[in-house]
């Protein structure tokens, strides 16, 4: 019989395998929800549970971000940046509201926005992964469930200004590709290192080389299994998850990271060779940024 380690490592690559595969053969986009991977990192690769969430309230949550992020790309008439700045707002403020930590939640709603996305497939792919991870939990069961502490009013405009000056350089630089300084799961690094009692303040050097690792292994099987020798998109998504997991058991696992290692499948082939060092950039920012936020927040209670 596997060891619990065994089975939860396995489960995770294989189900994100599994994800990348649908995709693949049913030629639909959407159908790859990168922060999968972090979801499957907090709720089941990890025996202690790290969010306040309860099962029926995964999908829930997440679908309604999902929602939020394709309606503001169909009925709002404005530029990328406003529209990936009110996703991280609406979504930052309704985690608030139902106290709950769950921050990748935020990433379903930034992601169709950074994509282009206006298909309802893609929330209705997310309510399927969604609740997937939340019935796998109850065979892979965790410990505990944290307290929520939250980030009060002048926090969130703290984040949120963060999340805005890349935006800035986003809309002066004439190229697409430079939006993905912005990935969703780096804007999630920047929410847990601004947390003060995150265990991932004592490690940003460590955090910061598994992003850049996570985004050249997705971008390099792409490029290499993939695009250059017709191998199927989702052996390349194994290889990079089952590489990932041995990282974390060496380095203590570290969720947006695995979601990082996701994205490569949904870029475009002139993005590919760029990924890495947007990443790098891009994380860096968002590290530093987490990093310095609680130096100018109150300490008190939010």
């Amino acid at each position: 019989m596997p060891s619990p380690s065994i089975k939860r490592n396995l489960s995770v690559a294989l189900f994100l395998t599994l994800m990348v595969a649908v995709a693949d053969v049913s030629g639909q986009s959407e159908v790859v929800f990168p922060e999968a991977a972090a979801l499957c990192v907090g709720l089941w690769l990890m025996p202690k549970a790290v969010w306040n969430v309860r099962g029926w309230q995964i999908p829930l949550y997440l679908t309604s971000a999902a929602t939020i992020g394709l309606a503001l790309n169909l009925l709002l008439p404005a530029g990328f940046e406003i529209r990936f700045a009110l996703a991280f707002v609406i979504v930052m403020g309704l985690l608030r509201l139902v106290r709950c930590n769950m921050y990748p939640t935020v990433s379903a709603a930034m992601l169709p926005v950074l994509v282009g996305t206006t298909s309802w497939l893609y929330p209705a792919c997310v309510l399927a992964i969604s609740t997937l991870l939340a019935f796998g939990r109850t065979w892979l069961r965790q410990e505990e469930r944290p307290e929520y502490h939250p980030f009060g009013g002048r926090q969130l405009a703290l984040l949120t200004l963060a999340v805005c000056l890349p935006l800035i350089l986003t809309f002066c630089v004439p190229t697409s590709t430079v939006h993905y300084l912005l990935v969703p799961p780096l804007v999630v690094t920047m929410i847990e290192f601004a947390n003060r009692r995150s265990g991932f303040r004592e490690r940003p050097w460590t955090i910061w080389a598994l992003i850049i690792a996570a985004a050249g292994l997705g971008t390099l099987t792409c490029l290499l299994l993939h695009h250059r020798w017709g191998l199927p998109l989702a052996l390349g998504t194994f290889v990079t998850v089952s590489l990932m997991l041995l990282l974390f058991r060496r380095f203590k696992p570290f969720a947006p990271a695995l979601a990082i290692a996701i994205v490569p499948t949904l870029l475009p082939c002139e993005a590919l060779p760029w990924f890495t060092l947007l990443a790098a950039l891009g994380g860096g920012w968002f590290i530093l940024a987490g990093m310095l936020l609680p130096k100018w927040m109150p300490s008190g209670k939010a």
